[in-house]
């Protein structure tokens, strides 16, 4: 039986903001996944960083060590923990706040996103904010959720607007102005993991230990495979862009 797409009507911002709670929680423990996707973006980052919607801070630390760090979180219950986390580094300065498009032009050297585009309703709007607010051959990281297909409810209880395709998120980019734009599908056992969990069983993957066990056991191996062989499809896709 066909299962049709769901309503793309996400939770309100402050419903999604407690159903994410527990999941970024959760997220703090996936040592191996959190330092895959580290090891992917660090030649990319450097310089003056945004960091946006950065939540409980589950990259802020590293970001913090390739630069100075702006770390940009809507919602005060993570800023409170962010601030926490970050207490004590004289990289990272956290502000409350959403993406607005008030950062003074050329402001960064990096902006990062990691996991957020996709909770923001006007993803164009937000990819020319960015591109104003970067320095000349400053660079942008998108890490985003990818395929439509596996949208689910949980996508909806977290807040999710829209999940990507490739060619589409790189053509809104190239849109916005930013040239040398390069992007891959990563964690192809993931795309099949999250199909069956979220879509066809309707659970939430962070459920139980089902995260801390493809954390422990897939990881390790879906890193190495990936590092020689870009998949055709994948659970995330990774885009870096520069302005020129």
């Amino acid at each position: 039986m066909r299962r049709t797409p769901l309503e793309r009507t996400p939770a309100a911002f402050e419903d999604a903001d407690a159903n994410l709670a527990g999941v970024l929680e959760e997220l703090d423990d996936t040592k191996r996944y959190s330092a895959w996707i580290m090891e992917m973006i660090a030649p990319h980052v450097s310089g003056r960083i945004l960091e946006v919607g950065a939540g409980r801070g589950t990259y802020s630390t590293f970001l913090a060590e390739r630069g100075h760090l702006t770390a940009l979180e809507p919602s005060p219950a993570n800023s409170e923990v962010l601030r926490e986390r970050l207490k004590d580094n004289p990289n990272a300065v956290v502000v409350t706040a959403e993406l607005d498009g008030t950062a003074a032009p050329g402001s960064y050297d990096t902006v990062v996103l990691l996991n957020v585009l996709e909770h923001i309703s006007d993803d164009h709007r937000a990819l020319a904010d960015i591109y104003e607010s970067l320095a000349p051959g400053g660079k942008m990281v998108l890490w985003v959720p990818a395929f439509e297909a596996l949208y689910g409810k949980f996508d909806q209880r977290i807040g999710h607007y829209r999940r990507y395709r490739r060619d589409a998120l790189q053509a809104l980019v190239h849109k916005t102005g930013f040239q040398h734009v390069t992007s891959k599908y990563t964690n192809l056992p993931g795309f099949f993991a999250w199909w069956l969990i979220v879509r066809v069983l309707g659970r939430a993957p962070s459920s139980g230990r089902l995260l801390s066990t493809y954390d422990r056991f897939f990881i390790p191996v879906i890193s190495r495979i990936e590092r020689h062989v870009h998949p055709p499809i994948g659970q995330s896709l990774l885009v870096v862009a520069q302005r020129s």
